[in-house]
């Protein structure tokens, strides 16, 4: 074998690597982007819907914050994402909240019994 079939062969699998590497990089990096592109409108909807709840049965703010929580991280696993970091999910759902505070007052809330 000459030497430049040598270096050839060590360029291609050398290559080869660095293509398979920066190809799993960027899928994690698209699936991230695709998860935060997702959170937002996934906690908005979960945070109005526990508050919704809170209109026909008590629930604690820490329960309603739970409810939304739950369901975020529930509608992520089921479209197939797994997020290793639940604090990334309360923030969005707490982020959710302060933004949405005027809205969320025309719920009223049952109160306790």
């Amino acid at each position: 074998m000459e030497f430049n079939d040598v270096v050839v062969t060590l360029f291609v699998t050398v290559l080869t690597a660095v293509i398979t590497f920066v190809g799993s990089e960027v899928k994690k990096n698209v699936q991230a982007r695709t998860i935060f592109n997702v959170l937002e409108p996934l906690a908005k909807d979960a945070v109005i819907a526990a508050q919704k709840l809170g209109v026909t049965e008590y629930l604690s703010g820490a329960m309603k914050k739970n409810h939304a929580v739950q369901v975020v991280a529930q509608a992520l696993s089921n479209a197939g994402f797994t997020v290793k970091d639940e604090q990334v999910i309360v923030n969005a759902v707490e982020q959710a909240y302060a933004k949405q505070r005027d809205l969320l007052k025309q719920y009223p809330q049952k109160e306790a019994e």
